[in-house]
């Protein structure tokens, strides 16, 4: 396509996202603090709708942060709805389908906060790239209802980011979040003391001015996943060092650099994703 089709295809995108929020009653906006759900915020702002937050040890206390910033920069209500995951067994040992119990669990939540305070229906983040992702959450999100306009108008993750940007929405470049329990190999169980751990961690390693990092948990052993351009900082001294006095004294006994990269999806079943390759192995 040339630039400008694709101009014209993105600015369609906009007008339909717009077109299908416009026609629904106070949405109520499942507010991640990422940047996909932010601009769906951003976009039901007018339409009397409000946002609202799910916390409990599944969310990184950075993003609850960053949802309520949004929340007040939008002037939207916002509601922070606990949700003890770990207390339901198919989230807690961490099946393959652990997503959609998750979201089935905590939207479910959401869908029952809308009808007590009177919102119509529930608005997700979900944006056109996730179709090519492992997403089995996706089933439970049909299943009770909510909507998707990102999705629905086709908006890719790099239009996304174009639109944030020109509504000076602060979700604009941030790196793609995901909640912590995506960090553990599947069938490994979830505690809370584990995914504080993973929290403090990767907490640690972006205040080194990484800003796309993944930490998983292998029990005492931590995988570091990475931007690929911070790969050689972060094997450096002083900095390996510091990495591994600080991670293990947050209990990992072995700490190790994956040197493929950060890449989304790296724990998922093999039949799902394909290894990856580093980009200049290519051809």
């Amino acid at each position: 396509m040339t630039g400008e089709n694709m101009g014209l295809a993105e600015a369609a995108a906009r007008k339909r996202v717009d077109e299908i929020i416009g026609v629904l009653a106070r949405p109520l906006v499942a507010l991640s603090g990422g940047v996909d759900s932010a601009l769906v915020a951003a976009r039901a702002a007018a339409r009397g709708g409000g946002a609202a937050t799910l916390v409990g040890p599944m969310y990184a206390a950075e993003e609850t942060e960053r949802a309520r910033t949004v929340a007040r920069q939008l002037g939207l209500p916002h509601y922070e709805v606990f949700v003890d995951s770990l207390s339901v067994e198919n989230i807690r040992s961490n099946p393959l389908d652990r997503c959609y119990h998750c979201r089935r669990f905590g939207m479910g939540r959401l869908v029952e906060l809308a009808a007590e305070k009177g919102y119509g229906v529930v608005l997700d983040g979900e944006n056109a790239d996730d179709a090519n992702d492992y997403r089995p959450g996706s089933r439970a999100m049909r299943e009770l209802g909510l909507r998707a306009p990102l999705r629905e108008a086709g908006l890719t993750k790099a239009m996304i980011r174009r639109w944030s940007a020109e509504l000076n929405l602060p979700t604009a470049d941030i790196p793609a979040a995901a909640c912590l329990a995506s960090r553990f190999p599947y069938g490994s169980p979830l505690t809370e003391e584990a995914l504080g751990r993973v929290e403090k961690a990767e907490a640690f390693l972006r205040g080194l001015g990484v800003r796309q990092v993944r930490l998983r948990h292998y029990d005492d052993t931590a995988r570091i996943e990475a931007e690929a351009e911070a790969i050689d900082f972060l094997a450096a001294q002083p900095q390996r060092g510091l990495i591994l006095r600080t991670l293990t004294g947050l209990g990992y006994r072995r700490v190790v650099l994956d040197l493929a990269g950060y890449r989304t999806g790296s724990l998922n079943p093999s039949e799902i994703s394909a290894p990856a390759i580093p980009a200049e192995e290519t051809s």
